[in-house]
């Protein structure tokens, strides 16, 4: 079992909450809380629960993601899924890992952490909850279909809450395709497939 990276200490080391952190680096708190949780991020717990991040340990975590933007793209296909419901997260990405196992599968918790992701991971689809805190799906949509480097990569819409016009907005934004949760995991399985299918680089 891996250890959990520690947080590095001196007499003058300077700590950052999580909300500070997350406003460094332009994501949410939930975000900064996802890499702790998965031992990416160093990180201190006061006795009240609290995470504390070493200011020294963030700027290094800020470069690794840097250096991993300008990576060699690996040729496997890449997935990248974004919701705040971390159950129903983790659930998608061991559905996929089951159903795709040649492809690497990556998370998100909303919107901005979406966006470094899409800029580091590179995917060639992008599962994308469309109900999210701050940065919603719609405008994830828009931003990356605007990019020259990221038009190409597939979208995969979900969202529980159909209601108006939002079907037709998704698809305005640049959407691939959409599905309604909640929704049958094979039904996930095949519209993802399909998607991998009209731009696969494996």
């Amino acid at each position: 079992m891996a250890k959990r990276p520690r947080a590095t200490q001196s007499p003058s080391t300077r700590f950052l909450t999580t909300r500070e952190s997350a406003e460094r680096l332009g994501v949410t708190v939930n975000a900064i809380k996802a890499w702790i949780r998965e031992q990416r991020l160093p990180a201190l717990r006061t006795p009240g629960g609290h995470h504390r991040i070493a200011e020294s340990d963030l700027i290094a975590f800020q470069a690794r993601l840097a250096e991993n933007s300008r990576a060699p793209v690996s040729t496997r296909p890449r997935i990248l899924v974004v919701d705040d419901d971390a159950a129903l997260l983790s659930a998608l990405k061991e559905a996929l890992e089951g159903a795709i196992p040649e492809a690497i599968v990556q998370t998100a918790t909303d919107g901005y952490e979406a966006l470094m992701q899409v800029g580091a991971f590179r995917p060639d689809v992008l599962v994308l909850d469309i109900r999210m805190p701050r940065l919603d799906g719609f405008e994830v949509c828009r931003r990356l279909k605007a990019g020259r480097e990221t038009a190409s990569v597939r979208i995969l819409a979900m969202t529980a809450y159909p209601e108006g016009q939002v079907r037709e907005r998704i698809r305005e934004c640049g959407a691939d395709d959409f599905l309604e949760k909640p929704f049958a995991i094979e039904k996930f399985r095949s519209c993802v497939t399909a998607l991998l299918g009209k731009d696969a680089r494996a």
